[in-house]
């Protein structure tokens, strides 16, 4: 399983590459801009008492009514919600692409010809995902930790930066094991890889009309946005009915991918 696991982790270190650039420019982006934040800060607490209620809940700040944008944690939270958004989009399309792209490039005889069974090649791919997973997340911490917390004077980040980085290495994981299913009960990759996309943009867009509704939070639990929402995690730490039910998703997807793809005709 070993050999599976770096062969898949080489396969796609290009693909990985590209997601950790755009992670990387994102969080250099928010540092560049948390000076101008930050000295401007009575204007821009001015700003954001004129825009709707709606724009800034799709920008991140939901929940965030005692923390101060202008403030290193504030501005942090607001960030979280783009990292967060690059990272579950990545993993969706991740989970769907390592598990399909032998029928996509036209090379499933050569892998599933080796001397495997079919279920360990599967078990290689998902492990060598979650390793991929992981790796996005330690970026993430990096990039933050080295370009915005080093910014931050009188008010350490780091306990936020940490907490909502597992939350957040949590949610991708359930990403990535929902496209791993998707791949393996779409016959077509690219019909796979679209629902997954769009599962992660309608679970964004449910987010917002959740908060924004506001009477509706018992719905929560559509959309993985709201099982960790950083300022909530910050204040409250982790709800263990939302760890309870993205473990049960994860492991789920897992284990209906492994039995799909094992009865699948491939299709060279």
């Amino acid at each position: 399983m070993t050999a599976i696991i770096f062969r898949e982790l080489k396969d796609n270190r290009k693909g990985f590459l590209i997601w950790v650039v755009a992670m990387l420019g994102l969080v250099a982006i928010a540092a560049g801009e948390y000076p101008v934040v930050v000295e401007s800060g009575d204007a821009i607490m001015a700003l954001l008492e004129t825009i709707p209620r709606i724009m800034l809940i799709a920008y991140g700040m939901v929940g965030m009514e005692t923390i101060p944008i202008n403030s290193p944690l504030g501005y942090y939270l607001g960030m979280y919600m783009w990292c967060s958004l690059v990272a579950f989009t990545h993993a969706a399309v991740l989970g769907t692409t390592i598990i399909a792209k032998e029928e996509r490039n036209r090379t499933a005889e050569f892998i599933f010809t080796k001397p495997y069974p079919r279920k360990t090649i599967i078990k290689g791919k998902i492990i060598a995902a979650v390793l991929n997973v992981a790796a996005m997340t330690l970026t993430a911490i990096i990039a933050n930790i080295g370009m915005l917390a080093t910014q931050a004077k009188g008010e350490s980040i780091l306990g936020a930066i940490g907490i909502t980085m597992l939350a957040m290495f949590l949610i991708q994981v359930l990403f990535l094991s929902v496209g791993m299913l998707l791949a393996a009960r779409c016959k077509s990759n690219k019909r796979a890889l679209s629902i997954s996309v769009l599962f992660v943009l309608t679970s964004y867009v449910l987010m917002v009309i959740i908060e924004y509704v506001g009477t509706v939070d018992f719905l929560g639990f559509l959309t993985p946005f709201l099982y960790f929402p950083g300022a909530a995690l910050v204040e409250k730490g982790f709800n263990i009915f939302y760890i309870l039910l993205t473990i049960i998703i994860a492991a789920v997807s897992c284990h209906f991918t492994l039995s799909m793809y094992q009865r699948r005709d491939l299709h060279n």
